[in-house]
């Protein structure tokens, strides 16, 4: 364990750090609790330095989308989950949901030390109850903004409602913000705007979800590499929505179609676009695009990666994904958006090739450039790897531990005498 996890865990050993979760939780008949496999491996990760935790989340009756885990912590370990109540699809579940959302987050600080939150979400972000009361009470509050996802990309045709909101949830990040003891941002970007207030610290931590063990060794890189298929082959891993670019891959798809390009593309994801993909993928002539279903991330996605020879990241957003360091761990390249949050971590020509964000004719182009060969890609693959193994979740986490062990210390509420909070 590192000396960052140690202290941590030292400093917190009878404290409660209660964390705000947007992942939904599942509980089974004999009261065990579940969740995605991705959200286990960041949970267990957390508990390293974060002995005894709260979360406060929706829960519901199963899991979509990825395989369901169970939570067992280790000895001397604990976390409770707090349900805030139902999973809310929409807003007209917010009245009804809202009042036992209020009474479970009470009960919770009740009994936390410090708390970890963020200041947006959908149909209501969670932060907009819970920040204000833990101001209230003087807790420290550590906020982690991973995405901006409230914000109207540039060149959006967006409603007034669209831009209200933005603009009031844009203000509700700020004063949260301002009142963080830590904030952690996945890019610089977020930090410059969405700053600490005096004496609050902050920093900059992308995410990643990738274990040292996952990044492929030079050798098995080069393994890879020999075995892939001749002809080029792509992968779009996401959520296949506008905000994350999948118009702008539909656009640019249809634009190499009428030109009676060749292409091969594979689709791994779900969301409000999923029809469109599949349809064009039935029309195809030229193009040959696959929609392969959804695998388990930490068995299978990985794996899937390595037959590749580059990702596309299309997003029209400013956050950073995650599946450009997962990509990088097994040795691909990205062709991406040319974002604040993307520029974090790929560096055009390096270990990766950028596009003007939203622009599909200008993507269009690049896939149709003669000069995007796996030879060429292959050039970038070295830089790739050597970047996701500095950036894995261990080095994530190691940082966040330090930055929270030095945020805390001294500024948690005393102890009632003979007994804990």
């Amino acid at each position: 364990m590192s000396d960052n996890f140690t202290a941590c865990r030292e400093l917190l050993s009878d404290r409660h750090y209660l964390l705000s979760s947007l992942v939904p939780f599942m509980r089974d008949q004999r009261g065990d609790v579940w969740v995605g496999d991705r959200w286990h491996r960041d949970l267990m990760m957390h508990l390293r330095y974060l002995p005894h935790m709260i979360i406060l989340a929706a829960q519901v009756d199963h899991l979509e989308g990825e395989d369901a885990t169970r939570v067992e912590p280790e000895p001397g370990q604990s976390v409770e989950f707090v349900a805030t109540g139902p999973m809310m699809t929409g807003r007209r579940q917010i009245p009804r949901v809202l009042p036992g959302m209020i009474r479970a987050m009470r009960q919770a600080l009740a009994r936390a030390d410090a708390v970890h939150s963020g200041a947006a979400g959908w149909p209501i972000p969670p932060g907009l109850i819970l920040n204000p009361m833990v101001v209230r009470r003087r807790l420290p509050l550590v906020i982690n903004i991973e995405s901006a996802f409230w914000r109207i990309p540039e060149g959006t045709d967006a409603s007034l409602r669209w831009r209200a909101e933005a603009a009031a949830t844009e203000r509700f990040a700020r004063w949260t913000c301002r009142h963080a003891r830590l904030g952690i941002y996945t890019q610089r970007s977020y930090a410059e705007s969405l700053p600490v207030g005096p004496g609050g610290i902050s920093a900059v931590s992308p995410a990643t979800w990738i274990h040292q063990q996952d990044v492929l060794t030079p050798d098995a890189l080069a393994r890879s590499w020999q075995e892939k298929p001749a002809d080029l082959r792509l992968l779009l891993a996401s959520r296949l929505t506008a905000e994350k670019g999948t118009g702008v891959v539909l656009q640019a798809m249809r634009q190499l179609e009428a030109e009676g390009r060749q292409l091969q593309l594979d689709v791994v994801g779900s969301g409000s676009m999923a029809g469109q993909i599949a349809e064009f993928a039935a029309q195809a002539k030229s193009l040959r695009v696959r929609i392969l279903p959804e695998v388990a991330y930490a068995t299978e996605f990985l794996p899937l990666l390595r037959g590749y020879h580059a990702a596309l990241v299309p997003t029209t957003g400013d956050e950073q994904p995650r599946v450009i360091l997962d990509a990088f761990s097994q040795g691909v390249p990205v062709i991406a958006s040319d974002t604040a949050g993307n520029r974090e971590v790929a560096r055009d020509g390096q270990d990766a090739i950028f596009v003007p964000a939203g622009d599909a004719a200008a993507l269009a182009q690049v896939l149709a450039d003669p000069s995007l060969t796996p030879q060429r890609l292959r050039g970038l693959a070295d830089a790739a790897r050597d970047k996701a193994a500095a950036s894995t979740h261990e080095m994530m986490h190691d940082q966040r531990a330090g930055l929270v062990h030095d945020a805390l210390k001294g500024h948690m509420p005393e102890r009632p005498a003979g007994g804990s909070r």
